[in-house]
């Protein structure tokens, strides 16, 4: 006997009008489940889509905005051809039989304006430049084109600039780090006659000093060393040098050559650089050794300059090669 259908809930089949079963309630569910899913996820995806690409190209253009440009008025026709090579020198210019010559300056070429001069009177004015001493027929052997005038710097024939060092007698100018330096000089009677070149060229070496350098000068013979005073190393400015100039001036060669005490004292300063300037011929034989004693490890280099009396030649040069400098004779031809 065949079992009548039921309406229980737990009945799993059912059947339809014929008595036949159909589906599975849990099978219309599931499949009711997996539309709902789908549809869902294809929701979720067009959100998604809208996100990322919220403009169309179009729209999206319109960040960007196009310059547009009109060509106003005629355009040449004969047109601009790439490959032909463009001249962008100046034009020549051709001197007119009418017209006055003129200057054209290279664009290269810096063009400053002509100083005017202060009407303010400076005593150093004629002195601040190296090349505004100048000694009429005086020349230094050795320096400048066959010992002769070496331009405006002077007579001497020193070369302007040629090194970071100061210049003495054409001395020195190649040394470098030379932060300070001291002058020691014969203010012996034999020096009497030329001492007013001594004098020009102390003015000239120690106006092309920089600022940032210092120097001193002491003079010898067989008196006390006579000092600029204030009496030690100052700096190379304008007043300074003022008041070594004046005091120049006064210096008279007297006496007899010994430039120990002189040496002993320049050395205690412990210059970088020293120059000692002689005409003497009887120099103390122990010199080299205590010049060894006051200047340990040839600390200050020392350069030596003969003057007009090759006497004293042999100390003076080997004094330069023992202490680093370099070694000048100045002849009496070399003088007016």
């Amino acid at each position: 006997m065949q079992a009548a259908p039921t309406n229980d809930p737990g009945d799993i089949t059912h059947a339809d009008a014929t008595g036949s079963p159909w589906k599975s309630v849990a099978g219309t569910r599931a499949f009711t489940a997996w539309l709902v899913s789908l549809f869902l996820h294809a929701c979720a995806l067009g959100v998604m889509l809208l996100i990322v690409f919220p403009f169309s190209v179009q729209e999206r253009l319109k960040e960007y905005p196009l310059i547009h440009a009109q060509v106003v008025g005629e355009i040449d026709a004969s047109g601009f051809n790439p490959s032909e090579t463009v001249d962008l020198s100046p034009p020549a210019w051709t001197p007119q039989l009418d017209e006055t010559p003129r200057f054209i300056p290279n664009p290269t070429t810096e063009i400053k304006p002509a100083s005017v001069p202060s009407k303010t009177s400076d005593p150093l004015a004629s002195l601040r430049s190296v090349e505004t001493a100048k000694l009429p027929g005086m020349s230094v052997i050795g320096i400048g084109p066959a010992g002769g005038e070496g331009g405006d710097a002077s007579r001497y024939g020193l070369s302007v600039g040629s090194g970071a060092g100061p210049e003495f007698f054409g001395l020195g100018g190649s040394a470098s780090g030379v932060r300070s330096v001291v002058y020691v000089v014969d203010r012996s009677a034999s020096m009497l006659g030329t001492f007013d070149y001594v004098r020009a060229e102390l003015k000239r070496s120690i106006s092309a000093l920089r600022r940032s350098q210092k120097f001193h000068v002491i003079f010898f013979n067989s008196g006390d060393p006579l000092e600029n005073p204030p009496a030690r190393l100052v700096n190379s400015i304008d007043a300074n040098k003022r008041q070594f100039f004046e005091f120049l001036e006064d210096v008279i060669p007297t006496g007899s050559t010994r430039p120990e005490r002189a040496l002993h004292r320049a050395l205690a300063l412990e210059p970088d650089l020293l120059y000692l300037l002689s005409d003497g011929i009887n120099f103390d034989p122990d010199l080299p050794r205590r010049l060894n004693e006051w200047n340990p490890n040839h600390r200050t280099r020392i350069y030596t300059i003969a003057y007009l009396d090759q006497g004293g030649r042999r100390i003076l040069e080997a004094i330069a090669r023992e202490h680093g400098g370099e070694f000048k004779f100045v002849s009496d031809n070399d003088l007016p």
